[in-house]
């Protein structure tokens, strides 16, 4: 890619175009004056891009190059770590199914530059009846829980732990998809399913598990959306994960069985007008989004696009975390989501509380205890009959 000049006047705008041709991989960059280089930072680093914008620049513009040379760094420190993490994990699981998903697999396979995705911790996937005997095997293997002890203790169960590799390397423990439980209820993503579509993927030299491509492509909207799809780094994954879609009456299916198609359409939708993914035109009907909610989704993105974002606060993030599967329950979950973030504001910290506790071995068992009780009551049964004596019933 090189750098040519263009008559422009570097503003905001500019940078914004600038940001989006990177992860376009076009090979005409617009220049950005270096009045406006703290602006380019900051937006690169927001929108989690800044290892591109390095590559980009490097031979055209050193100057601008220079200023992510860190950033590069780390995100190639990050996935090389992360791969040896993940070596290391499949060697402690032994028989155990599992998957891994988001940062190291979309770096290697989704991502302009390979090995260049910005990501801090590694996400894997097990079932929840095998959460206990992996937890062992992550102790035995020298790894330690990086939960803080209200954590584990939550009533609401968390659907994932964290562990910390012998090598500093953080893992998200999934035995969920979905980790706050009032959104669990929301969708319908069963683990076993998962893990029994799950395929081989190359991670550096060695084979590791992640979800089929199309448990990967309704994820990636998912977990975008409700994040608030407000970067960059979101788009171009469902962009790059897109392309690998063969069959999209499949994709349609996948996504209503999660009980996500409204999220799929949001995002692909989002990342269609940003980057100009391509997928058929009539998806939005096979996954059976209103029209209403299709119009609000264009003039949302009309009104506060992605790439102008500097800051989590914004219409975009507000609409993608708030989107139902139809206009009334999406007004509801938006004034739901409204008084909470005023609630939040209004609140004052609570006071005489001592530091939190890391997780200890008794946090530990009741986490995984409650675990298999909601893996329990997830299929239709009681809870085991030790808990039931526990519990003098």
């Amino acid at each position: 890619m090189g750098l040519r000049t263009r008559p422009a006047q570097s503003t905001r705008d500019d940078v914004d175009e600038l940001l989006v041709e990177v992860v376009r991989q076009s090979e005409v960059l617009p220049p950005v004056a270096a009045h406006a280089h703290p602006d380019l930072v900051e937006a690169a680093r927001f929108h989690r891009i800044a290892p591109l914008v390095h590559v980009a620049h490097r031979d055209a513009a050193p100057d601008v190059a220079r200023l992510f040379r860190e950033d590069r760094m780390r995100a190639i420190t990050m996935h090389l770590r992360s791969c040896a993490a993940l070596q290391q994990l499949s060697s402690a699981l032994g028989d155990v199914e599992w998957v891994t998903f988001k940062g190291p697999v979309y770096s290697e396979h989704a991502h302009p530059v390979p090995g260049l995705r910005t990501y801090n911790d590694v996400d894997v996937l097990v079932d929840p009846s095998r959460l206990r005997a992996v937890s062992r095997r992550l102790g035995e293997a020298g790894w330690r829980i990086a939960d803080y002890e209200d954590m584990l203790l939550n009533r609401a169960v968390p659907g994932e732990m964290h562990w910390v590799s012998t090598s500093g390397v953080l893992v998200d423990l999934h035995w969920s998809m979905i980790n706050m439980a009032s959104r669990r209820r929301l969708f319908d993503v069963p683990t076993a399913d998962l893990l029994h579509r799950r395929v081989p993927v190359l991670l550096g030299t060695q084979e590791a598990w992640t979800l089929d491509p199309a448990d990967t492509l309704v994820h990636a909207c998912l977990h975008a959306a409700l994040s608030g799809a407000n970067k960059l780094i979101y788009l171009v994954d469902v962009d790059r994960l897109s392309r690998s879609i063969t069959d999209w009456d499949d994709l349609a299916d996948r996504a209503r069985q999660w009980r996500a198609q409204v999220q799929v359409a949001l995002v692909l939708g989002r990342s269609q007008r940003v980057l100009g993914t391509t997928f058929p035109t009539d998806l939005p009907s096979r996954l059976r989004v209103p029209r209403s909610l299709q119009a609000a989704m264009v003039l949302t993105d009309r009104v506060a696009p992605v790439p102008h974002g500097r800051t989590n606060a914004g219409l975009n993030r507000f609409v993608a975390r708030a989107v139902r599967a139809s206009g009334p329950a999406t007004l509801a979950a938006a004034g739901r989501n409204a008084t909470r973030w005023l609630g939040d504001r209004r609140s004052t910290p609570a006071h005489g509380e001592g530091p939190r506790r890391g997780a200890d071995e008794t946090a530990l068992e009741v986490y995984l205890a409650a675990v298999e009780s909601a893996a329990r009551a997830s299929v239709g049964l009681g809870p085991p009959p030790s808990a039931a004596r526990r519990s003098g019933a």
